[in-house]
């Protein structure tokens, strides 16, 4: 596997930083907000302020010709398939278990990008997965999760379809290279997710808005930092180095949730949760190790 640039570690570096801290943020917000209502305002909040910055430096609005279909199917895997089912389960689940299962994406990536994506995974990597992924099946052992509960298990379910969806989009791009520059990408594919957001929002007619200064501020972050910024990294990112690779290093994402949300929501630190945090860096750490 080719030698992946420092700066794409930096990139996750703050993708880690961020997203990790927006799950308590987004449970805090759903006590007054619907959550396909916060979903929508989150990516019309990114569309109003990404345009206006691809005009004043003359960038296109679309993707080149030939770009756009592949892009919007990313889009709809990526963003908004994995917006609908993670907020969707994060409104059911505490928010550190519910990133803990959303961050499963690397359980996924490796299967499906074999299949779609000729990619090359060394010995390492595989290994490196195995053992960080038995540290995040840890936090789903019936001593944390009632497993008899309907509402619990859709909300598990709901969660692990959105790593699942996340994982063939970042897969599907990794099977083309696209020319369109970044920003143009990641407003396309923001743009495609609202439709189905949108759709489901009117359908389902959820309730109002609670507005106050503190759901202003989280909305404000996810429409900035976490949706626009984020998934431009994560672009860029995954031009550099396997889906694979990106989610593997993307469970420290869970650890910094689960902690931020045991000081946020309370909660106790149990034997298995240090466990796992020990495995989960472990499988980082001999992932990331070069192949001689």
């Amino acid at each position: 596997m080719p030698r992946v640039p420092l700066i794409a570690f930096l990139y996750l570096a703050i993708i880690v930083l961020t997203w990790a801290s927006n799950w308590p943020l987004m449970k805090l917000a759903l006590g007054q907000v619907p959550p396909l209502k916060f979903v929508l305002l989150r990516l019309v909040g990114s569309l109003v302020l990404i345009a206006p910055a691809l005009v004043a430096a003359r960038q296109p609005l679309l993707p080149y010709r030939g770009e756009r279909l592949a892009l919007f199917w990313v889009g709809e895997l990526q963003v908004a398939g994995f917006l609908i089912c993670s907020i969707v389960g994060l409104s059911v689940l505490p928010a550190g278990r519910a990133i803990v299962l959303a961050y499963t994406m690397p359980l996924w990536a490796i299967p499906i990008g074999i299949f779609i994506w000729p990619e090359t995974h060394g010995r390492a990597q595989l290994i490196g997965a195995a053992i960080g992924f038995a540290g995040l099946v840890l936090f789903m052992n019936p001593s944390l999760v009632d497993w008899g509960d309907p509402r619990i298990l859709g909300g598990n379910a709901l969660l692990l379809l959105a790593s699942i969806l996340w994982a063939l989009g970042s897969c599907l791009y990794r099977r083309q290279r696209f020319r369109s520059p970044f920003w143009v990408q990641t407003f396309w594919q923001l743009g495609v997710s609202v439709v189905p957001v949108a759709a489901i929002v009117i359908a389902t007619a959820p309730g109002p808005v609670h507005w106050s200064p503190g759901l202003l501020a989280i909305v404000g972050y996810n429409c900035l930092v976490t949706t626009a910024l984020g998934y431009f990294l994560w672009g860029k990112v995954l031009s550099m180095m396997p889906a694979a690779m990106a989610g593997q290093v993307l469970t420290l994402t869970p650890i910094g949730g689960f902690v931020l949300s045991l000081v946020i929501f309370g909660g106790t630190l149990s034997t298995d949760v240090l466990v796992s945090i020990l495995l989960i860096v472990a499988g980082i750490f001999v992932t990331l190790r070069r192949q001689n």
